[in-house]
């Protein structure tokens, strides 16, 4: 069962499986979903909508029209140049919304296909996931452009790929396929499906435990952002989960060597 929340012209949002799987899907396709302040704004909204699920246990972010998304609209952007003002809050609205996404406490999983740049790639790069179709092309692309792009930006990239290629993607704009995206672990997987394969993993993350995954995550977050010690929070966090009702199901599930269900 699938319930639509947000249903705009380029920014759905909707939750399946009992509220535990939230999917949203970019449709701009007519610009190869390069995102407008408008649709940005609307990004960062369904990103919050879909945290305050309690039974979340799964994001999927896919595209409509072949392209995953393009990045910004630059042609909205050219068509602004001169005003600082309307500039300000746009930039202030693109980081607004790549920082709700790459913040979400569950499992992301992204659907690639066609273009993926720019924005599109920092979407990418903040994924826990990413499944591309062999047409998937990735690329950073503000040196084309005269722009830059955020520090914190360029270290999701560095932490995906590496320095050395981060690099070659941010100084020299490289474009990558599918294959090479696989190679330097931008990809997690190429296919001709990469949907079903997305559903594949979805299913499977699924199945585990969601207190396990938010805990995790909660700690890969806190080590993106540079922490690289325990502290009060990670102790109590980590001690917790010997007490809680998924342990003590998954305890049971491996003495009586059967599935656990959480």
């Amino acid at each position: 069962m699938s319930e639509a929340i947000a249903n705009t012209a380029s920014v759905h949002l909707t939750f399946s499986d009992d509220d535990r799987v939230a999917t949203i899907t970019l449709n701009r396709h007519q610009r190869r979903n390069a995102l407008d302040d408008a649709s940005w704004v609307l990004f960062r909204n369904a990103c919050l909508m879909a945290e305050k699920k309690m039974r979340l246990r799964v994001l999927v972010l896919r595209a409509e029209g072949g392209h995953f998304c393009a990045g910004a609209d630059v042609r909205e952007l050219a068509e602004h140049i001169t005003d600082s003002t309307w500039m300000r809050a746009n930039q202030a609205n693109v980081g607004a919304a790549l920082d709700a996404y790459a913040a979400i406490a569950v499992p992301t999983i992204a659907v690639v296909e066609g273009s993926c740049f720019g924005g599109g790639m920092a979407l990418a790069a903040s994924s826990d996931f990413v499944y591309a179709h062999t047409n998937a092309r990735f690329a950073i692309t503000p040196a084309k452009l005269g722009l830059s792009y955020r520090l914190v930006d360029c270290l999701r990239v560095v932490d995906t790929v590496g320095a050395r290629r981060a690099r070659e993607l941010l100084l020299a704009a490289r474009e990558l396929d599918a294959a090479t995206a696989l190679e330097w672990q931008l990809a997690t997987s190429v296919s001709n499906a990469p949907v079903v394969d997305a559903n594949a993993k979805t299913q499977a993350l699924v199945r585990l435990s969601g207190d396990s995954q938010r805990a995790i995550k909660s700690n890969l977050l806190r080590i993106r952002d540079g922490q690289r010690a325990d502290d009060d929070a990670t102790r109590t966090a980590f001690a917790a989960a010997f007490g809680s009702a998924d342990f003590a199901e998954g305890a049971a599930a491996f003495l009586e060597k059967r599935p656990a269900h959480f």
